[in-house]
């Protein structure tokens, strides 16, 4: 009897023994007397309970040790649950860990033959498709190459192209994708649109809001292990938001704990959000919309301060930081004062971002405060140009007279 479920997990938990102390050698474990060394409970998921249907393209979101690749590799097999039930029904196919199996000293031409007999293909299959998984990769001329000599994006593309070749019927895919180039990622979101139409089941563990919203039919959304809710991309987008801004509040808040006489008179950040053009709160914006940072910062002994703002990408590229020294904006001394930045037109092209926000004396020298990843907010965009930021261009033939083109 087939069933519409492809995957079922009952009341999963998985808990970790972190070590306290880490031995290294012979000599540190006689002196401890060879006593086991100490360890502390990490509890990496609680209680999740999902039911995934086939064919459905279901995401997996959440912060940085939410337990999302945790939760992938138990449905992989990789882990086993410390309690809880997990129900698989059809031939799946991880990748989370993409190039796993490769050997460095081999050539690209070599190690597609290994990967693939690792996947359970026959060396004739994969002979049969060596052509289309090099003109995927687009690596040709790189093929007779030992693999220690390749970009991770590289290692990537070639493990990428041998992978889909696996007759899978779920495919789980955690972040394996954030080393590529935009043009890469783009053929491979394409098969898995092609893998969609053919009703194949994907699980998908991203931070790339635009991703998670265009590709998802339901999106559950983790949390320091355990399950916030279960939501459609829109639903998905709005509380994530909601969560980040508790982020944000529990940082602030952090950062103001149990002051002490020495630092309850210092400057402090108060509060940090974006505007739109409306002048209200938000956590996305289209390329090329104006946008407003409004930071309120207390200073009761209105001492000379400084702000400075970065927005980085969610990889951790740094894509630009401003600051009111190198801008030549003079800050008020007063004892609360509110700052507006103002980007007319924000050309980042489509991701999700964080701010990092810092409060520093007359000088730069002296910090105040430095709060990192602190606001993040969703860039979109409805073309398909590439690259980390817009750049307004024009094409033409010198005849014709230059105009911007946006």
């Amino acid at each position: 009897m087939q069933t519409d479920v492809a995957i079922s997990i009952e009341h999963l938990t998985k808990v970790f023994r972190v070590p306290l102390e880490r031995t290294t050698s012979l000599k540190q474990l006689a002196a401890r007397g060879f006593r086991p060394a100490g360890s502390r409970r990490l509890e990496a998921l609680q209680d999740v309970s999902i039911e995934i249907t086939r064919g459905e393209f279901f995401s997996v979101i959440g912060p940085n040790g939410s337990g999302k690749s945790t939760l992938l590799k138990i449905m992989a097999g990789i882990y086993r649950p410390t309690s809880g039930r997990v129900s698989v029904t059809g031939l799946l196919s991880p990748f989370i860990e993409l190039g796993v199996g490769f050997n460095a000293e081999l050539t690209a031409r070599e190690n597609v033959f290994l990967s693939g007999a690792i996947l359970g293909l026959s060396r004739s299959l994969v002979a049969e498709r060596f052509d289309d998984i090099v003109r995927f990769s687009e690596l040709s001329d790189f093929m007779d190459q030992k693999l220690k000599n390749y970009s991770s994006g590289m290692l990537v593309r070639l493990a990428f192209a041998v992978a889909i070749q696996a007759h899978a019927d779920i495919l789980l895919v955690d972040e394996v994708l954030a080393v590529g180039d935009a043009s890469f990622q783009e053929k491979c979101f394409d098969v898995f649109r092609r893998f969609k139409k053919e009703g194949r089941t994907i699980i998908f563990v991203s931070h790339d809001m635009g991703s998670i919203q265009e590709f998802s039919d339901r999106v559950l959304i983790l949390n320091h292990g355990r399950p916030r809710g279960i939501y459609s991309p829109a639903g998905a987008a709005v509380e994530y938001s909601r969560l980040n801004e508790e982020h944000a509040n529990r940082l602030l808040s952090d950062s103001k704990a149990a002051p002490t006489s020495a630092t309850s008179s210092r400057p402090r950040i108060v509060s940090v959000e974006m505007l739109d053009g409306n002048g209200q709160t938000t956590h996305a914006i289209q390329r090329g919309q104006s946008a407003t940072i409004r930071l309120k910062i207390a200073n009761p002994q209105r001492e000379p301060v400084n702000a400075g703002v970065a927005i980085y990408r969610d990889d951790g590229l740094h894509c630009f930081g401003t600051n009111t020294v190198i801008s030549h904006a003079a800050v008020p001394t007063d004892a609360e004062t509110v700052l507006l930045l103002d980007y007319q037109c924000m050309d980042l092209q489509h991701g999700t971002y964080w701010l990092t926000v810092g409060l520093f004396g007359g000088r730069l020298g002296t910090v105040y405060e430095m709060l990192e990843r602190l606001y993040s907010f969703h860039i979109g965009q409805s073309d398909a140009y590439e690259g980390v930021v817009y750049m307004h261009h024009q094409w033409r033939t010198p005849d014709q007279p230059p105009q911007l083109a946006h």
